[in-house]
């Protein structure tokens, strides 16, 4: 990250990262105390979202994917991008609900975005413990290529992370921002090949699927968790680079407007 804004406020923010975890611990156990079944909603949307697809492209259209159950190859794409779309949603309003900490406390307000990136991994962990559930029962268990799993994660993880900086603070200006994030989610997943697979995608539209750093992400999850191949190098070069660029302009963003954020609120 070579803008020196950006990196005085990463190393300033380091040293709060007992307050990153702090918060997380405590919005995960405030998310779910008067909830009946707990944690358990962390599973039903991609299980819902799940359902909806195998009816639809399953059912309707007669997708197919190749070598693996529909319900096994579509789950280890849905579980990344709930991910994705859970830290979203849950992110880009969190400076702006918690306004009251912005204007009376001196602390990095990065907290309070990555705080909630921070919740949405605890749902992709309690999500991926029913994938790999899924993949005992009606498949042959997990791949020696599972190994590649922290790779994708961490540049997942670096795309989600600059993009929540970025739309936390772009929502202190302009607050119907948060509200443009479901129908644009809802988008983005039709144009990413998660209920079906890559192959579906017509060839004449495969080269605007593959510039979307999803595609490489959702595909190489499919390849390494069910198919036991490594990913495709090039779509996961597509996805490395748009998380470098995402950490890059959100990181300096937030940055750069940080300090208005009080004025602003």
């Amino acid at each position: 990250m070579a803008d020196p804004l950006a990196k005085r406020s990463m190393r300033r923010l380091f040293s709060y990262r007992h307050l990153i975890f702090a918060l997380v611990q405590r919005e995960y156990q405030l998310r779910y105390r008067q909830s009946f079944v707990g944690v358990l909603w962390a599973v039903f949307l991609p299980l819902a979202t799940l359902g909806a697809g195998s009816l639809v492209f399953k059912g309707i259209a007669g997708v197919r994917t190749e070598g693996s159950s529909y319900e096994l190859a579509t789950l280890a794409a849905l579980v990344p991008w709930t991910f994705l779309a859970t830290a979203l949603s849950l992110g880009v309003g969190s400076v702006v609900s918690q306004r009251t900490l912005v204007t009376k406390l001196a602390f990095p307000r990065q907290v309070l975005p990555l705080g909630m990136v921070g919740v949405s991994f605890l749902d992709l962990i309690v999500s991926a413990m029913i994938f790999v559930a899924l993949a005992y029962l009606v498949g042959d268990g997990l791949p020696a290529t599972v190994a590649w799993v922290p790779l994708l994660l961490s540049i997942e993880i670096t795309l989600v992370v600059g993009l929540v900086l970025l739309g936390s603070a772009a929502n202190v200006f302009a607050r119907d921002f948060r509200l443009a994030i479901p129908p644009l989610l809802q988008l983005w997943l039709l144009l990413t090949p998660v209920l079906y697979p890559l192959t579906a995608v017509p060839s004449r539209l495969r080269a605007w699927y593959l510039a979307n750093p999803m595609t490489g992400l959702v595909d190489s999850f499919r390849r390494v968790l069910v198919a036991g191949r490594a990913p495709d190098r090039n779509m996961l070069l597509v996805a490395a680079v748009g998380a470098a660029v995402s950490i890059t302009v959100g990181a300096w963003y937030f940055a750069a407007t940080e300090k208005r954020f009080a004025d602003v609120i």
